[in-house]
């Protein structure tokens, strides 16, 4: 034992010894203290009761000068316990009445007493006229009474009460012999008690993850010295296990986690997943042709490739996920990021381009290939077992479709995944093959009925048929090509307009959709600006039509965007206005010069007329220009007519024709009119 040792033995006497010593003193002061304190107070609360009660006989002795009467009641103050003497004086300070007790006390503690009663001694209190003789004047002093205490009588009772010290010295004995015991049971019986506690909650599994507790006051005892070799045994115990359990959770040749962490993750995944209520999918990948490179390179190859795509899975996955070996060439990703079957397709696709890389292993080049099949929680398994296994089918139908496919459980997700792929890749070769035309619909002044300026609308054209927006539009959004695609219609609306004022001398203000990507693109504003210089238009016949999301994805930005195309002249609109959420107290902010009337609401019209009432209101004190889309009847026409919103589009008028329908229509008669229909 070390020389900072101390027995726990020695620590209990010495404890015990103190604490008894400690208590007897602590108590013996704090009783003087309570019995002094409750003396005084008792005695000023004796005084005031005793005055009280006697103030007003004295007081009427007084102003009768009965001495009798006074000589009564000072003789009835005299019985109260410890007054020595009591004395009326008349208001000139004359006596008037006096009275002595016979009684007298040795004075033993006389300066003890002068101490602690001293200012108790005497009291006096004031005479006054009683109230119910009449008299003008308030408040008239009559005499004085005084009572005199002798406080020696006082001490004597205080001190004869203090000689039972001795038995409340036992009493307190007994007290602190019950207070030790439980100080003992806290520093001893309970710190063990606590130890076996904590003995019984060791899991075995995890032992260094509950040691047992080690007070500081047992830190240098027999207790402290045992408890800190057995948590040394439970560290050592823990750390083999951790080995055990790697070895046992841990694919030996890629170091992945095995079929069994797979499970405990993917029930703790589901766990969380139910509580925040997502998805999340489930990618079950299978080699192909491996066996092949078994047979034919060795099994050390075999288990060299294996690890490489090991390492590859796990760099494509990343942070998204867990990668984990059921063994062979079977791989299982739990790709608890991926919250959705388009979210899931295009993650395939670049896994497999990455596995697709050429790999070098020793004299040998290997060109990896894959099968996946994907399930999704919780639509296609509640639970770790079915999700995998239904992951493992769909991997069979796709290994089915030949070398380096993927397969949803689900047939349609399949489906539609791979036709959104499809229309992915094919937006990028329509975009080099000029596949897209813009068809233009015209708006129309509603009071004349002449056409003031249209829209340019994109169409796919493909394979002799067009295909409209609202198929390919989504993907071109979601996949950022509506970048390009948004650029190119605002070349084409350039290059028509300077067509029509080359060829008709004719010019047509021209309305371009911009998608929230496109928005948000740092090079928007200097792209319309180069184009509008390269084609040598006027900027106010381009007119830049911005959705209302767009503009509060953030509103600084979205403002100063604006700003820089209205200084330049350029025509800028708040399209849908009214659909999304933005705020009201933002739109007078907003450097526009045109808002659209959403179809929804137009649609409505003349039944249900409060919102387009408040956005034609609200144009017109911004001093905007209003322009009604989707109009399809006569009586929506008539309406907007008589609530006088400018200009209308839709159905009604025309549907969005060709470039040359548009100029054959409207351009080259230089007039339109709706007076017909």
């Amino acid at each position: 034992m070390n020389a900072g040792f101390k027995s726990l033995t020695w620590k209990q006497t010495s404890l015990v010894v103190f604490s008894a010593l400690f208590f007897a003193i602590a108590i013996f002061i704090v009783e003087i203290a309570l019995v002094g304190v409750s003396a005084r107070d008792g005695l000023k609360d004796s005084q005031t009761e005793l005055l009280d009660s006697v103030e007003q006989p004295a007081a009427n002795a007084v102003w009768a000068l009965d001495d009798n009467l006074a000589k009564q009641t000072l003789e009835g103050v005299l019985k109260v316990e410890h007054v020595g003497s009591a004395v009326i004086e008349l208001d000139d300070g004359s006596l008037f009445v006096s009275v002595l007790s016979k009684k007298s006390y040795p004075n033993i503690f006389e300066d003890f007493s002068n101490k602690l009663f001293g200012d108790l001694k005497e009291i006096s209190r004031s005479l006054y006229r009683p109230f119910y003789f009449e008299g003008t004047e308030k408040q008239q002093l009559i005499g004085t009474l005084t009572v005199f205490y002798d406080t020696q009588g006082l001490t004597d009772s205080l001190f004869s009460q203090l000689k039972f010290s001795l038995i409340a010295t036992l009493a307190r004995a007994l007290l602190i012999t019950l207070v030790l015991s439980i100080v003992f049971h806290r520093f001893l019986t309970k710190p063990i008690a606590e130890i076996s506690e904590a003995i019984d909650k060791i899991d075995p599994e995890s032992p260094d993850e509950n040691l047992l507790p080690m007070a500081k006051s047992h830190t240098d005892d027999e207790l402290g010295l045992v408890t800190s070799k057995f948590n040394q045994i439970l560290i050592q115990f823990g750390q083999t296990q951790s080995k055990l359990r790697k070895m046992a959770t841990r694919d030996p040749l890629t170091g992945l986690p095995n079929r069994t962490l797979l499970l405990e993750t993917i029930a703790v995944t589901i766990q969380r997943a139910r509580v925040h209520k997502h998805q999340f999918c489930m990618l079950f990948i299978d080699l192909d042709r491996f066996k092949n490179i078994n047979d034919s390179l060795g099994h050390a190859i075999g288990d060299q490739f294996l690890a490489r795509i090991a390492r590859v899975l796990e760099r494509v996955v990343g942070d998204n996920g867990t990668v984990a070996r059921l063994g062979g060439d079977e791989f299982v990703i739990l790709a608890d990021e991926i919250r959705s079957p388009d979210q899931a397709a295009d993650f395939v696709d670049k896994l497999l381009l990455q596995l697709n890389t050429p790999m070098q292993l020793n004299e040998h080049t290997i060109h990896p290939a894959a099968s996946v099949g994907i399930s999704i929680y919780p639509d296609d398994g509640m639970s770790a077992e079915d999700l995998i296994r239904h992951a493992d089918i769909a991997m069979y139908s796709a290994k089915a479709a030949g070398s380096n496919q993927w397969a949803f459980f689900k047939q349609q997700m399949t489906e539609r995944a791979a036709v959104r792929l499809r229309t992915e890749a094919s937006l990028h070769d329509a975009l080099k093959n000029g596949e897209f035309v813009l068809h233009y619909q015209p708006k129309f002044d509603i009071k004349t009925g002449k056409v003031v300026a249209c829209e340019a609308l994109i169409r796919w054209q493909k394979d002799g048929r067009l295909i409209s927006p609202m198929s390919f539009i989504p993907v071109a959004e979601e996949t950022g090509i509506i970048i390009p695609i948004g650029r190119w219609v605002i070349e084409e609306a350039c290059k028509t307009i300077r067509k029509w004022k080359k060829e008709y001398n004719f010019a047509l203000p021209i309305a371009v959709n911009v998608a929230s990507q496109q928005f948000a693109d740092a090079s928007l504003v200097p792209d319309i600006k180069q184009l509008a210089l390269r084609y040598q238009i006027s900027p106010d016949l381009l007119e830049i039509e911005i959705t209302e999301t767009s503009l509060m994805n953030d509103i600084e930005l979205a403002i100063s965007k604006l700003q820089q195309l209205k200084s330049t002249g350029f025509g800028i609109a708040v399209d849908d206005f009214g659909t999304g959420y933005s705020s009201l107290s933002y739109l007078r902010h907003l450097p526009i010069t045109t808002m659209k009337i959403d179809r929804c609401f137009v649609t409505d019209l003349p039944n249900e007329s409060a919102i387009a009432s408040t956005i034609l209101m609200l144009g017109q004190q911004l001093n905007l220009n209003i322009v009604a889309e989707g109009i399809e009847t006569r009586e929506q026409l008539d309406w907007l007519n008589s609530n006088n919103c400018q200009i209308g589009q839709g159905f009604y008028f025309s549907k969005p024709v060709t470039q040359k329908e548009f100029e054959d229509s409207y351009i080259k008669p230089q007039t339109a009119s709706i007076s017909h229909i």
